[in-house]
């Protein structure tokens, strides 16, 4: 994970604190890094380093006037009346970590060079993303091997799976990261869950921004943003996001449009938005290459469109005091025939995929308590799809005392997910030590792969055989796909132990994961749609270990690894790692007035083999692979420069069996920021 920083004079941007304080941080329930004017209690740094914890704030620059309720960068000395209410946002739990809390904000979004969600949360420790290639390559992304627990919320709404081909895998790939305030990456026990907050601007000068990339495989992107505040509290939000790629030169182009827009309004404590967010894909068929002696593979063309809408009245701010919070949503997604890119026909014959629509309506009413001690929040979430109707109820709650935090989860059952009840806790015992575990039980039941497409029938349990309920005597169950399976109760648990020594922290841990059924990533291959591709796992433990943190003067550290008991577990490499050193500096000896900012990493990935199986008694193996990455950014005023070269050693190396990765990738371009 990149976690580095792009930013000016580091005492504009910060309060200092003393070396060995043991203050909460910013993911304790105390202090929240965006609330405003709240305190950051930061590690300390040498006169020519940034001083911010990790993930860090990124490309952006953070001007003396800035009091820390900023949304977005601010203009030189604004006027009083130029500053608005912000719009109501989604509630953040509190993240509790070892070291700095995996927290970013928009501009540390862009500083780690990632293009999609899934990108980012390969670089968290338990995740293992599977891609086929780069940008625009189908990709899916598994915690602790199970290809169903990572859940994404945006500003509270669930991103249940809707794609009928990803059969009930998570939908973390499909929220663009264009349209994203803050992203917040909450590790439990065996579960990750994703909170993003959408774009808000809160001053009435309008705010611009354009992002031009290009790179190898014909790639290309482009991202334009716009918004403002008017005089009475109106808000007007439009961002866009474009790209296309070319893997090889004998198949078609892909591309995809996101959109994002809002409309507002706040008037005191209230405040009122409607939210669009739409993305576009015309992906062209994905085939592997190689030799001719190599496995190939290729998932058909294919066309879709998500989209997901609301209409949010909120009181008050989740980070401070009461508030409240209603949103009624829809969510939609429609896959046809792919747009053909030839002039001789409207349609992509090769594309294999039928026509299929998917729509969801989720309502949520929610609201809570924050203070400098505490949080307390529930929330009431139904969702309406498929001529049926689900209630869940879910309780939260956050306490920071001396050294403890603690942070707790109740969430009821629905036809997605079973019922969780889960704890986490952190003692500092020193500034030098901390101990940090959680543990969670999940309930039983039987479970549907999405939401609005009810089926009854035949149930895959976990022993992988089919249950003959709802059959007579004389009828075979179908069992060629299972559209629903069983869970058992399970438990599930995680355990760190970390040291401070000067300015890094070094942890090691242990987590265990219960029994569970593995759903296969479909989105990768039509191979993976069987009933076969669905096994059942038993337990599974591993041992971790971390490294983060600041090792001298600018020169920074984030790496960690991951070791599982056993090398048969599906979706996940039973040794994996991931080390990345930075150089962030803002060179203010020479620049002192913050004007240019360097970033530089250079990033080692390490996997062994990762399995698949197709069927009862056929599995596929992804090689193991080692891979570095190097990124250089540079800022000059509100421009930044920005290069990265993937696979420098021009390794030859895979995720998903039969989809080799090119060679090398290389990719640059500007982002640029505008106060008109």
């Amino acid at each position: 994970m990149v976690a580095g920083a792009v930013l000016p004079d580091a005492a504009s941007a910060q309060v200092p604190v003393r070396r060995d304080t043991t203050g909460a941080r910013r993911d304790t329930a105390n202090t929240r890094v965006d609330t405003v004017g709240g305190r950051r209690n930061l590690p300390p740094a040498g006169r020519d380093t940034v001083r911010v914890p990790l993930p860090a704030r990124a490309d952006t620059i953070v001007q003396r006037d800035s009091t820390g309720r900023s949304l977005v960068p601010l203009p030189s000395l604004p006027k009083a009346d130029t500053i608005k209410a912000p719009l109501s946002r989604g509630e953040a739990p509190a993240i509790l970590e070892i070291d700095a809390a995996r927290i970013y904000d928009r501009t540390a979004l862009y500083a780690t060079g990632v293009s999609t969600l899934i990108e980012l949360l390969g670089r968290v420790p338990g995740l293992t993303e599977f891609a086929t290639g780069y940008l625009g390559a189908p990709a899916a992304i598994a915690a602790e091997g199970d290809l169903r627990r990572v859940r994404v919320f945006l500003d509270g709404l669930e991103m249940d799976p809707m794609d009928v081909r990803s059969r009930g895998t998570s939908a973390a790939g499909d929220l663009p990261i264009h349209g994203l305030e803050e992203v917040r990456i909450e590790r439990g026990a065996e579960e990750v869950r994703v909170y993003a907050r959408s774009w808000r601007v809160d001053r009435t000068i309008p705010f611009t921004r354009a992002d031009i990339m290009t790179g190898d495989q014909n790639s290309n992107l482009y991202r334009a943003w716009f918004g403002r505040r008017y005089d009475h509290g109106e808000a007007l939000q439009v961002a866009a996001e474009q790209y296309s790629s070319q893997p090889t030169s004998r198949l078609p182009s892909s591309d995809a449009l996101n959109v994002m827009l809002r409309l507002g309004m706040t008037h005191g404590p209230w405040s009122a938005d409607a939210f669009l967010q739409r993305s576009h894909r015309n992906r062209a068929a994905w085939a592997g290459s190689g030799n001719t002696s190599e496995t190939r593979d290729t998932v058909p063309a294919i066309e879709t469109n998500r989209s997901t809408s609301y209409l949010r009245l909120g009181n008050g701010d989740p980070e401070q005091g009461r508030w409240l919070q209603l949103i009624a949503s829809s969510h939609s997604f429609l896959a046809k025939q792919r747009s053909s890119t030839s002039f001789a026909s409207s349609t992509d014959t090769t594309s294999g995929v039928g026509d299929s629509t998917s729509y969801e309506n989720q309502y949520l009413l929610t609201g809570g308590l924050s203070t400098r001690l505490f949080s307390v929040s529930a929330a009431e979430r139904m969702r309406a799809g498929g001529g049926r109707l689900s209630h869940v109820l879910s309780e939260r709650g956050a306490t920071t005392i001396g050294p403890l935090a603690l942070s707790v989860l109740n969430e009821g059952k629905s036809y997605l997910n079973p019922s969780r009840a889960e704890a986490t806790g952190r003692i500092t015992l020193t500034s030098r030590l901390a101990l940090l575990a959680s543990a969670s039980r999940t309930g039983s039941g039987e479970f549907d792969r999405l939401f609005q497409e009810q089926r009854n029938g035949s149930v895959l349990t976990e022993t992988g055989a089919f249950t003959l309920d709802g059959f007579g005597q004389f009828v075979t169950p179908d069992t060629s796909e299972a559209s629903r399976y069983r869970l058992a109760a399970r438990t599930n648990s995680r355990a760190e132990v970390g040291v401070r020594l000067r300015d890094i922290w070094l942890s090691g841990g242990i987590m265990r994961r219960g029994r569970t059924t593995l759903l296969a990533p479909a989105v990768l291959g039509t191979q993976y749609e069987g009933s076969g591709a669905v096994r059942p796992e038993g337990d599974a433990s591993a041992k971790t270990v971390a490294l983060r943190g600041r090792l001298w003067r600018a020169v920074n550290v984030d790496a960690w690894g991951v070791a599982w008991n056993d090398s048969t577990g599906f979706y996940r490499p039973r040794y994996q790692t991931r080390a990345e050193l930075y150089i962030q500096s803002n060179l203010l000896d020479r620049f002192p007035n913050g004007n240019f900012g360097l970033l530089t990493s250079l990033a080692h990935e390490y996997r062994s083999n990762s399995l698949f199986p197709t069927s009862a008694d056929s599995i596929r193996v992804a090689p193991g692979y080692r891979m570095l990455t190097f990124k250089l950014e540079i800022r000059i005023q509100t421009a930044v420069v920005s290069y990265q070269f993937r696979n420098l050693l021009q390794e030859k190396y895979q995720q998903v069996p039969g989809f080799p990765y090119p060679r090398q990738s290389q990719f640059y371009g500007v982002r640029w920021e505008f106060w008109n």
